[in-house]
C-alpha cells in the first residue's frame, strides 16, 4: 500500500513540531540550570563576604570592641574599624541588590532587617556608618544627577529599622 503524499506531508510536519518542542524544552532546561547555578556562586559569593568581615572581626577583636562599642580610636584602629563597617555594609547591600534582581524581595527584606540588628547591636558601627553614607551620598549628589535606586532603598530600609528599634528600646 502506498501512502499518499499528503501523510507524508502531514508526518513531516508532525516530526518537525516535536523536534521544535523538543529543543525549547531542551533550551529552557539549560536556561534554568544555568539560572541555578548563577544562584549558587552568588551564594558562595555572599558567604565568602560574611566570612570575610567575620573573620576581620576575630583578627581585630580589641578594634572591634572598642569602635562597637562607640569609643574613640587612634587613627589607624579607626581606618581598620571603619573598613570592618564598610565590608558588613558591602556584603549585605550587594546580596539584598542580588535578591531583588532575583525577585526575591523578601530575603531582602531579611537582609536589610539583619543588618539593622547588626547597627542596632553595635552603636559605633552604626555611627561609622551614618557617617559613611551620609559622605557618600553628598559626594554623589555633587557629581551625578543619576540616583542609586537599590541603594537608597537599602538605605532608606536600615534607616526605618533603626527609628523602629530605637523606639522600642524608648
Amino acid at each position: 500500500m502506498k501512502l499518499k503524499p499528503a501523510i507524508w506531508k502531514d508526518v513531516a510536519e508532525l516530526t518537525g513540531i516535536t523536534a521544535i518542542v523538543a529543543s525549547l524544552i531542551f533550551v529552557g532546561l539549560q536556561m534554568r540550570q544555568s539560572r541555578d547555578i548563577a544562584i549558587s556562586d552568588g551564594n558562595l559569593a555572599n558567604a565568602a563576604n560574611k566570612i570575610a568581615v567575620n573573620t576581620a572581626i576575630g583578627a581585630n577583636p580589641t578594634i572591634w570592641a572598642r569602635g562597637s562599642s562607640g569609643e574613640e580610636l587612634d587613627e589607624d584602629d579607626a581606618v581598620a574599624f571603619r573598613s570592618i563597617v564598610r565590608g558588613a555594609y558591602d556584603a549585605a547591600f550587594f546580596e539584598f541588590a542580588r535578591m531583588r534582581r532575583l525577585g526575591a524581595n523578601d530575603v531582602g527584606e531579611n537582609l536589610v532587617a539583619d543588618f539593622s540588628a547588626f547597627l542596632f547591636k553595635n552603636p559605633g558601627a552604626r555611627r561609622v556608618w551614618v557617617e559613611e553614607v551620609r559622605d557618600t551620598t553628598n559626594y554623589r549628589d555633587l557629581l551625578t544627577t543619576s540616583p542609586m535606586i537599590v541603594e537608597d532603598k537599602f538605605v532608606e530600609s536600615v534607616k526605618s529599622n533603626l527609628a523602629k528599634l530605637d523606639q522600642l528600646r524608648g
